[in-house]
């Protein structure tokens, strides 16, 4: 039997996430579909994602809602991510900082996530 999780490193130093939406676009507009049905596309990742591509991700995922496609991000955390004890490396519990009007204000990742459908996968 062939494990397939193993092989998921997400070892890569940056992960060019609009590319990769903007590819999933391109190869669904490639294909030829006679019925009017959903195109479904899920994304393996672990999840992170500048902070400045945030606003290109939502107009493409916009972008594929009109063309009646869906992008779902499943994103996948090892057990010593989501069992920390201050659960910092989880996804859900990271923070990030920005500053409005020159005041720092900090809310988590999560919050301003640009993919509207997302599920996240701890231990395998």
């Amino acid at each position: 039997r062939l494990n397939l999780v193993s092989n998921f490193k997400f070892d890569d130093k940056r992960t060019r996430t609009a590319l990769c939406v903007e590819s999933s676009i391109n190869v669904l507009e490639g294909v030829e579909s006679v019925s009017s049905s959903m195109q479904l596309v899920f994304m393996i990742s672990d999840g992170r994602i500048e902070r400045d591509s945030r606003s290109k991700l939502r107009r493409l995922i916009r972008e594929m809602s009109e063309k009646n496609m869906l992008m779902v991000m499943i994103i996948v955390e090892g057990k010593n991510k989501v069992t920390t004890s201050n659960g910092n490396d989880s996804i859900l519990s990271m923070k990030e900082v920005s500053f409005i009007n020159g005041k720092p204000h900090i809310k988590h990742f999560i919050e301003d996530y640009p993919f509207p459908y997302y599920l996240v996968v701890g231990d395998l």
